[in-house]
């Protein structure tokens, strides 16, 4: 019942995200024919049994953005989710088969349909929905060597932002996003292995800048 539940709000939270970027009226400026290069850096929460077993962690993100009309674009992102090392030092040694420390890390690709929505002078709001591949690293340690079990995984993703214009083409950016990884059953997983979960859900917040071209 409490993973039904949990289903039933990721289901409900990237809805909302969709309704949200349908509603979205015209930037004043318009983006078409023009992108926006930016690196964003800051945290990420876990949730569930994930976040017992390795807790919340850090963020850095490159992302692009092309405009297709004056407020709708595509944007690409490549990020690096790095959360902490587990906390159960039984599971590490059934896992490697010594007392070592296992890390979970999560590198994603993702690509998103944008809607930008000026709404003053000088900020402008994103919201953007998509799909990504993620990349499932259990990172062994053991001295100065490290080891990893890797497994891709397909999931979805919903977010939204606000840009501050600096100069005529440097913008601050913060942005949020919600992931929902369909990370599979496999018994070698990292996330499976610790947690019996087939599903992981990440909290994205971070902050960067961004350069506007065109």
């Amino acid at each position: 019942m409490l993973l039904l539940m949990k289903r039933r709000i990721s289901i409900g939270l990237l809805l909302a995200t969709f309704l949200i970027f349908a509603g979205a009226g015209a930037l004043g400026q318009g983006i078409k024919g023009r992108e926006i290069l930016g690196l964003r850096v800051g945290g990420v929460l876990s949730s569930g049994p994930v976040n017992d077993k390795f807790g919340d962690g850090s963020e850095i993100e490159i992302h692009f953005m092309d405009g297709l009309n004056p407020w709708f674009g595509i944007d690409i992102a490549l990020s690096s989710h790095n959360l902490g090392d587990s906390k159960d030092r039984d599971m590490n040694i059934e896992y490697t088969g010594l007392d070592r420390p296992v890390k979970l890390q999560i590198f994603s690709v993702t690509a998103a349909a944008v809607a930008v929505k000026q709404i003053g002078g000088r900020f402008a709001t994103t919201t953007e929905a998509g799909f990504g591949l993620y990349t499932l690293n259990g990172v062994i340690q053991a001295g100065i060597y490290e080891g990893s079990i890797t497994d891709n995984q397909f999931g979805f993703y919903g977010g939204a932002g606000v840009l501050y214009r600096l100069t005529r083409s440097l913008f601050l950016n913060a942005n949020a996003k919600y992931h929902y990884i369909i990370s599979g059953d496999d018994w070698r997983s990292t996330v499976y292995f610790y947690t019996g979960e087939e599903r992981v859900t990440l909290y994205q917040i971070a902050v960067g800048v961004a350069i506007y071209t065109g």
